[in-house]
């Protein structure tokens, strides 16, 4: 079986195990569900206009049987500082706000804590923009998802992933924003994914602080325990679109 997974930059976060990699994992108990090997093809994505053109062109290239497609939260709900500041002062703000992305994305200043800390009174004394607009990711992730599902030999699963977010007190009013935009999107996603019939299932709670493994990095990334945590429950939600799909029920697994 071939699975194009369709996911974010936890598939390809530095520092995991192959053994522990959320699609590996993932790989494993699928396969062992389905009674047959599994490859994954994984491709990150990020939700831009040519990206329903993209999934098309791979789609063409891999024919995959399967397709995982993850509805990033990050997308629709990281406020971010540097963005602001792009946003508010256009290209006079350009060079600052190239400097704090930069510096985020880079692990020798990311994982520290002095970091995370200017970074939330940087957000409490500015704010922060999201990468995108609520509607503008439905209407896009809407797009990939019918582009997939006119394929009917394909298997389709769509996560969305904004129930683990946890509330960060130290960001005043965040909370409550992002669960707005979650319900936005996610509550759109669901509803669609229930007219076409397709696969959905969204993040519950976490589980554990151990399970969601992110403290000892950037606050963003998972670290190999909860990269494999991760794993278990895809695979365990592809196994079950899988076997609704091949039973022959007429409705996938929704939750």
């Amino acid at each position: 079986m071939r699975v194009l997974r369709l996911g974010n930059s936890d598939d390809v976060s530095p520092g995991i195990p192959d053994a522990e990699r959320n699609y590996n994992v993932a790989a494993e108990v699928l396969a062992e569900a389905a009674g047959e090997p599994v490859e994954t093809i994984v491709r990150p994505i990020w939700p831009t206009a040519d990206l329903p053109d993209l999934v098309a062109g791979w789609i063409e290239e891999y024919r995959p049987d399967f397709v995982f497609l993850k509805v990033t939260w990050f997308w629709y709900g990281y406020e971010s500082v540097p963005r602001r500041i792009e946003r508010a002062l256009g290209w006079a703000g350009r060079p600052f706000a190239r400097v704090g992305i930069a510096a985020a994305a880079n692990p020798r200043f990311a994982h520290q804590r002095w970091f995370k800390f200017g970074r939330r009174m940087a957000h409490r004394l500015i704010g922060g923009d999201t990468p995108f607009d609520t509607a503008l990711i439905v209407q896009r992730m809407e797009a990939v998802i019918r582009r997939i599902a006119a394929h009917e030999e394909i298997v389709l699963l769509v996560k969305g992933t904004g129930g683990g977010r946890m509330n960060e007190g130290t960001l005043e009013g965040y909370h409550d924003r992002f669960l707005a935009r979650r319900e936005a999107v996610e509550g759109a996603i669901e509803r669609l994914c229930r007219q076409l019939h397709v696969a959905y299932v969204s993040t519950g709670p976490n589980k554990s602080e151990a399970d969601r493994d992110i403290h000892g990095g950037d606050g963003l990334h998972k670290g190999a325990r909860g990269s494999s945590a991760v794993g278990r429950q895809e695979g365990a939600a592809m196994a079950e679109a899988w076997a609704a799909v091949h039973e022959g029920r007429t409705s996938p697994l929704v939750r």
